[in-house]
This record gives C-alpha cells, sequence and structure tokens, in this order.
C-alpha cells in the first residue's frame, strides 16, 4: 500500500468516525416534549360526544365519538365519527406545541368541507381552557373565521364553535360534550 494510500484510508476512515461522532450528537438534541405537552397526551383515549349545532337556528343534539393518540410525544391525532344536521359526519384533527411562536398549533379537516382549517392558539392553564382561532369555510362556503374554546373539568372537555359571520358578529355554532368512554 502506497504512502499516499494509507493516508487516504487513515482520513477516511477519520471522516466516518467523526461523522458517526456528529450523528450521536444530533440524536442527543433531539427536543423533548416539555409540560405544554401534558394538555394534549390527557386527550388521548376514547370519548363519547354529545353535539348540540345551532346552525339551524334551533339547538339539534346527536351523539358521535372522537379516538384520539398521540404520535410520538408533540402531536395529538383525532378522528370523530357522528351525525351533524342530518347528515353523516367524519373529521380528523391534529394539534401540537409551536415552542418557537409559544402557540397551540392544529389542523382539522372533514367530510362536508373540501377546505383545510389551521388553527392557532393558547392555553389557560388556570382556567384550564384551551382557545383556537381559524378560517375555514363557513356555512356557504365562504372563508370564516372560527373561534374554538374547549374547557377541561373534572375529566371531561366541552368545546364551544364560533363563526364570525359577513357581518362582524360572531356566532355560536356548535358544542361538543365529551366523556371519556369506560375501559
Amino acid at each position: 500500500m502506497t504512502d499516499s494510500l494509507k493516508l487516504f484510508t487513515f482520513a477516511f476512515g477519520c471522516a466516518i468516525v467523526q461523522c458517526g461522532l456528529l450523528q450521536s450528537n444530533a440524536v442527543a438534541q433531539f427536543p423533548t416534549a416539555g409540560p405544554e405537552y401534558d394538555v394534549l397526551k390527557d386527550d388521548a383515549g376514547e370519548w363519547d360526544v354529545e353535539i348540540t349545532s345551532y346552525a339551524s337556528g334551533t339547538p339539534e343534539v346527536t351523539k358521535g365519538i372522537e379516538s384520539n393518540r398521540m404520535l410520538g410525544d408533540f402531536w395529538l391525532i383525532s378522528n370523530f365519527e357522528g351525525k351533524m344536521m342530518g347528515l353523516e359526519f367524519k373529521g380528523h384533527g391534529t394539534t401540537g406545541y409551536d415552542a418557537e411562536a409559544k402557540k397551540y398549533v392544529g389542523t382539522w379537516v372533514d367530510s362536508l368541507s373540501p377546505g383545510i382549517m389551521h388553527m392557532k392558539g393558547d392555553y389557560d392553564k388556570d382556567k384550564k381552557t384551551m382557545t383556537l382561532v381559524g378560517i375555514a369555510p363557513g356555512m356557504d362556503g365562504n372563508p370564516a373565521k372560527h373561534r374554538l374554546t374547549t374547557v377541561y373539568k373534572d375529566g371531561r372537555r366541552v368545546m364551544t364553535m364560533y363563526i364570525t359571520l359577513k357581518g362582524g358578529e360572531e356566532t355560536k355554532f356548535m358544542q361538543l360534550a365529551y366523556t371519556r368512554k369506560e375501559k
């Protein structure tokens, strides 16, 4: 083996070792879930849902189910099935925490709308209330501001959705009362 080939082999070997060390350091620097994620982890599980819709002007009560699981330590994945306004309804959501913006973030898609809602908001630990705001198609198909306020109490939660109509008036659209299913 020539001296230049030995030098190349030594340098190449050092580069591989260095790369391995860099990779192992990168693994050690993965983020960890802080206390901001506790509220999301508490939502994991199976839930019975009582849905009260105010869309027709007269409250209509139906039932639904929601199944939530954590994707790793950072994302709550929600699957919802129920009946709303006489129609079968399925929805899928994600909720996480943006540590840089210090905001909770989420997405929502469902079987009654071709649009996706991107939400952002805060959790008030003292009031045990999460408030998320997003823009999504309203009942008329036009973009509308949605505000979702979820209050956590005694192992249950109640989410109330408000929609801001064209005139700027915020209207209560629906309320969902969640009760954890018995294991």
